[in-house]
């Protein structure tokens, strides 16, 4: 079964602190909690029972992802990129996907692209499912799988934090009726990249990306946000 989560390598946590880090991202993403709220480490201590210096580790492997910003003397918050931080992610995933797709270093394998398909699948139930959430990290999959299909793992870890900041502005920013990706768009992309026209893959995946960056609205005011207790508890 293919796991959901688009992360960076949570290098030093102990599988109880990954918990907590997935349940904070969910909990992001998911608009729980809005960009800005604070996360006081007590709190959440209490809240997962745990202790403090496991919370504080989480907060620092989730301020290193971008989506939390850790202030001296004042603590952790959900970060709250601006519009201009949203568009500078958006153009450096175009610069370097698009990049990736004139220039890979290898053609995906047979297994990569059967990953890929199931990925997509994935996706499609996420829409019919109308389940934002599920489409933003899907959608992350798919481009994270691809960058790593295509052979440069330094490229791939750098897309894999851009994902995760790209992520965070969707759940953000994102119109109301809008989606994170039209559906065909990675069916069209996996097809060029597997029959290896990789100009057709280039302009694919940049007209893609700058369709995601037309759903956003900036003027979109920040989500409310609750008791952590609630949001958290659930």
């Amino acid at each position: 079964m293919l796991g959901s989560g688009v992360t960076l390598q949570e290098e030093g946590l102990v599988p109880e602190e990954s918990v907590v880090a997935q349940a904070l991202r969910d909990a992001i993403l998911e608009r729980r909690l809005g960009p800005g709220s604070r996360l006081p480490e007590e709190q959440l201590a209490e809240i997962f029972a745990s202790s403090r210096g496991r919370i504080r580790r989480v907060l620092l492997a989730l301020a290193r992802e971008r989506i939390v910003v850790i202030q001296p003397s004042r603590g952790a918050f959900v970060a709250s990129p601006d519009a201009v931080e949203a568009r500078e992610v958006l153009a450096a995933r175009r610069m370097i996907e698009v990049g990736v797709m004139e220039r890979p270093c290898q053609p995906l394998t047979e297994e990569k692209r059967d990953l890929l398909q199931q990925v997509i699948e994935e996706e499609h139930r996420a829409h019919a499912a109308h389940d934002s959430v599920a489409m933003i990290r899907w959608s992350g999959r798919f481009h994270l799988e691809l960058a790593r299909g295509l052979g440069n793992t330094v490229i791939a870890d750098i897309i894999s934090e851009l994902i995760l900041r790209t992520s965070l502005i969707i759940a953000i920013y994102e119109r109301q009726q809008a989606t994170c990706c039209l559906k065909a768009d990675h069916d069209l992309l996996l097809s060029a990249v597997n029959a290896r026209t990789w100009p057709e893959a280039a302009r694919l995946m940049s007209r893609h990306l700058l369709e995601i960056e037309q759903n956003l609205d900036f003027s979109a005011p920040a989500p409310p946000t609750m008791s952590l207790g609630l949001i958290l508890r659930r």
